[in-house]
């Protein structure tokens, strides 16, 4: 993200907006704000430019035919935690990758059509240098969220995408 940008109360609105409905139009986005359409794409592209806003599609694992899915605990030997990292991130059952702190220092979303998919999944994952425990947490329904997205203002404050200010540090 490019530090420089910080977006104004209208940009939040068009990140509300496009959040709410990410389908929602260029033109209609602008009868909402009571912009051009041209106004609405030059904003969009300085958001999009500066990285603040990314576009892709979201798939329900629990509408597919994927019957299982859950949070994969992995324990790597920290010599090996990059590799590690990038091969289960690579993998096709995996939806999302993270290193983090603590003995498992990497935890993954993955999914499978079944119990014997997921098990050898597993396995696989045995099989990566440094791996030494892996641990399955299987989710049993997904809750309706929203992601909350915080946009940098200073370095010991943050502004949510909806405006309000979060301090990073309690105020004294």
């Amino acid at each position: 993200m490019n530090g420089s940008f910080i977006p104004d109360a209208i940009d939040r609105r068009i990140m509300a907006l496009l959040h709410d409905d990410g389908r929602t139009s260029n033109r209609a986005i602008g009868r909402q704000l009571e912009l051009s359409e041209a106004a609405i794409r030059k904003r969009l592209k300085r958001l999009t430019d500066s990285g603040l806003i990314t576009y892709g599609l979201l798939i329900d694992v629990a509408a597919t035919n994927m019957r299982i899915f859950g949070w994969m605990y992995i324990e790597v030997h920290p010599l090996h935690l990059s590799a590690a990292y990038k091969a289960i991130a690579g993998m096709d059952r995996c939806s999302g990758c993270a290193m983090k702190t603590g003995a498992y220092n990497l935890l993954a979303h993955m999914y499978a059509k079944d119990q014997r998919a997921m098990t050898a999944t597993i396995e696989n994952i045995y099989r990566i240098e440094g791996v030494t425990r892996v641990t399955f947490r299987q989710v049993n329904k997904y809750p309706t969220h929203r992601h909350e997205f915080i946009v940098d203002t200073r370095e010991h404050e943050f502004r949510s995408w909806h405006g309000n200010v979060v301090h990073a540090d309690p105020p004294q």
